[in-house]
């Protein structure tokens, strides 16, 4: 095992020759690269001070990643096609979809995530009720295929199969508001008052090519002064 000695270096206990243990050191910036990174799989960073993880790319083999009590708003991992287990417990994330996508990219085995006290999981204490943290499940159920548990309880094959039903309902809803909202749009243009130029326009084409009835009674024009009385 590989744990942080008083002088800030690592030293290696070979009874766990495949874990790095880096826990409780006020760590700010990870950027500790082993000559047997490729090797380890058990890497814990918890309770330090980091608001990102870098570094990780010569960790190709890592099986489970802890990153608990930490100051992460955000992760950002390199391919890591054996990671199974991530713990981001007590973080500052709040982008839930952002997360979701990394997730898919980086960890396509990954069977195991903790979110607990993290502005995207929602808390009975803090903000939300069970249906919200029901949702939400079934949000990042639906995303991560592999998933079998999620914060303090497992996914069971019904509410995986409730996240796919849900997700197809919020599918079919949203298309048929994009609809409607097309549908209105096309009625308030069809509907629309016509502007003064239009209507300008429907007079000269009336004027030009409408039937005239206008009938000239007047007296007083210039042309009257060639006629006689007898002639009116």
């Amino acid at each position: 095992m590989l744990t942080v000695s008083e002088d800030g270096y690592t030293k290696q206990n070979n009874n766990d020759p495949d874990s790095l243990l880096l826990v409780g050191q006020d760590i700010t910036e990870f950027n500790i690269a082993p000559n047997n990174a490729q090797y380890i799989k058990h890497l814990d960073l918890s309770y330090n001070l980091l608001e990102k993880v870098e570094g990780l790319q010569r960790f190709v083999g890592l099986r489970e990643l802890i990153l608990d009590n930490n100051m992460l708003s955000e992760i950002q991992l390199p391919l890591l096609p054996f990671l199974h287990t991530l713990s981001l417990n007590k973080n500052r994330v709040h982008d839930l979809d952002k997360l979701l996508s990394t997730l898919c990219k980086c960890a396509p085995r990954l069977d195991y995530l903790s979110l607990l006290g993290n502005p995207v999981c929602p808390n009975e204490l803090m903000h939300g009720d069970e249906e919200d943290y029901q949702n939400y499940r079934y949000t990042v159920i639906n995303r991560l295929k592999c998933l079998k548990f999620l914060d303090s309880r497992p996914v069971s094959a019904t509410e995986r199969s409730d996240a796919q039903s849900r997700v197809k309902i919020v599918q079919v809803v949203k298309a048929l508001q994009e609809d409607i909202c097309i549908e209105e749009s096309l009625d308030l243009l069809a509907g629309a008052e016509t502007t003064p130029l239009d209507k300008n326009q429907d007079m000269v084409q009336r004027a030009g090519f409408g039937k005239r009835s206008y009938k000239y009674k007047g007296k007083n024009s210039e042309g009257n002064k060639f006629i006689s009385n007898d002639d009116l």
